[in-house]
């Protein structure tokens, strides 16, 4: 296998193995470079022609696909309140009562029209309430929040107010800051897609241009701007990556935004007098990467070639966990293990209904090591269904569940009773995670008869370790620049070498080398 690392700059056909699908882009500038990708977009993919899914099949077709989590909740860019891909009813008058199919791009400003009402590029699945919050306001930056209680998403993930962006002063509705990236690419996608479309009735007047259906830059300069901004803080990410594959494979093309980071800048920005190359593309030179401010990222990324005196360093294979001793610091989708501290043991496998213990050594509320097989720990990953917290068993493809009143902890393939449902709570450093069904029993850990179980008497208290984001880099680089002694991580934050000895032979795929992404092809 020959290596070849790119700075998405080297690629003898496009990225993302779309091939030459947008070969018939190249060359071409700005307005030109916009007209010719709204093309490739209206064509054909992979031999098929573009064409969107029926409405009513997004929530039950599409999005377990492209928007559903590893415990089977939404990845919802709106709220922080876990909500199953199953639940597409119920209470829409409180947060994290159902979701529904979010318009990015109103369905107002379009008339409802087809084929942008289905279009998964910008219709996501969302909390229920808090798209009714957003309203068809646009997105912008929000001055103040008058009523927190009816202009804010829990924690303030998401914002509405009056508009601080230069350019506007009415209502907006302001996604989180991790969030922003992806929404601006998506108004790109939107913008190049159907440029030949109007979005200026209602509220899309004062975002959209209005006129001419092609009129060029389409974008009002206020929102591009934003946006150009927005894209450039807070660049793609492997979320996006991935969706924008698997919404390929359903409506035969692509979000090209996502495909070639920075290409905003070739149709609006400060490359649109350069040629675009679709397969020896230069991401515009500034594009950096978007470290968050406080409480902006609930993963609270970390520096994995910096993570300071106290922070272990993983060994390859490796993932870095630290202790949680908030609710604020429960993450659905996250990864955690679950620890006695005093008698350095980590939940593990499931045996007869009971967890076995593995040896693990914590330091300063920390500990590195990898998970999910023999003689080391179960990682589980967190959800959230009516009010109270699961825990999906990612390896045996189980909930922690406790059936009956006894010392057992069992599992359910499901999470509708409150069997398989827990309430968790801090005292200090110990996490309490007591069943919903029998409150009076929390996972606890036996050292008489070691295991992980759960007990309605005084057991070992048990720790809750949250698996930390390999990085908050975004952009490639070469692999030539590498620093050398840097650690190399893979996508799921494991240690799977360093460049102390010269570049390692890596296999296909992405990499965190120095806080940047490296493809190696």
């Amino acid at each position: 296998m020959v290596m070849a690392v790119v700075v998405m700059s080297a690629f003898s056909q496009g990225p993302n193995n779309t091939a030459k699908y947008y070969q018939s882009a190249d060359g071409k500038k700005g307005e030109a470079l916009k007209t010719a990708m709204h093309e490739i977009l209206r064509g054909q993919y992979k031999g098929k022609t573009f064409k969107v899914k029926g409405y009513t099949e997004l929530a039950s077709v599409a999005y377990p696909t492209t928007d559903m989590r590893s415990d089977r909740t939404i990845w919802d860019m709106y709220s922080t309140i876990p909500i199953s891909i199953t639940k597409t009813s119920g209470d829409n008058s409180v947060e994290g009562g159902m979701f529904n199919k979010e318009h990015s791009v109103p369905q107002s400003w379009f008339g409802e029209a087809s084929p942008m009402k289905s279009d998964l590029f910008h219709v996501y699945p969302t909390d229920a309430w808090v798209n009714n919050m957003r309203s068809n306001y646009p997105y912008g930056v929000v001055k103040s929040v008058a009523n927190p209680a009816k202009d804010a998403s829990a924690d303030r993930f998401s914002i509405r107010g009056k508009c601080a962006t230069p350019g506007y002063s009415g209502t907006v509705f302001e996604p989180n800051d991790q969030y922003k990236g992806d929404f601006a690419r998506t108004y790109f996608y939107m913008a190049t897609c159907y440029e030949d479309k109007s979005f200026t009735s209602s509220l899309g007047s004062e975002v959209f241009e209005s006129g001419d259906k092609k009129t060029y830059p389409m974008l009002k300069e206020w929102a591009l701007n934003m946006f150009l901004e927005w894209s450039h803080n807070d660049a793609v990410s492997e979320k996006e990556t991935k969706r924008n594959d698997a919404v390929a494979e359903l409506q035969y093309n692509r979000n090209p935004f996502i495909d070639y980071p920075g290409l905003e800048e070739y149709i609006w920005g400060s490359m649109r007098d350069v040629a675009f190359s679709y397969d020896n593309y230069v991401i515009p030179e500034g594009t950096s990467p978007y470290v968050p401010g406080p409480n902006t990222n609930p993963d609270n990324p970390v520096n994995p070639d910096n993570p300071g005196s106290v922070t272990p360093t993983p060994a390859e294979g490796e993932c870095l966990y630290k202790r949680v001793t908030s609710t604020s610091d429960l993450v659905a989708g996250a990864g955690y293990i679950i620890v006695c501290e005093s008698e350095n043991m980590a939940m593990s496998e499931n045996s007869n209904n009971i967890r076995k213990n593995v040896s693990l050594t914590t330091s300063g509320g920390s500990v590195t090591t990898s998970v999910n097989t023999s003689g080391k720990p179960y990682e589980v990953t967190l959800g959230y269904v009516n009010g109270k917290y699961t825990f999906y068993d990612e390896t045996e493809k189980v909930y922690l569940a406790q059936t009956k009143k006894e010392n057992k902890l069992h599992t359910a393939t499901e999470t509708s009773s409150e069997n398989a449902q827990w309430t968790i709570s801090f005292s200090g450093n110990d996490a309490i995670i007591k069943n919903a069904s029998y409150t009076g029993y929390s996972i606890q850990y036996n050292k008489s008869a070691p295991r992980f179980c759960c007990y309605s008497s005084t057991q070992q208290p048990v720790q809750l370790y949250k698996r930390q984001s390999s990085t908050t880099a975004v952009g490639t680089v070469p692999l030539s620049k590498a620093k050398p002694n840097t650690v190399i991580y893979d996508m799921q934050g494991r240690r799977v070498g360093t460049t102390a000895n010269g570049m390692p032979r890596l296999k296909k795929g992405v990499y965190v080398i120095g806080n940047r992404k490296v493809v190696v092809k």
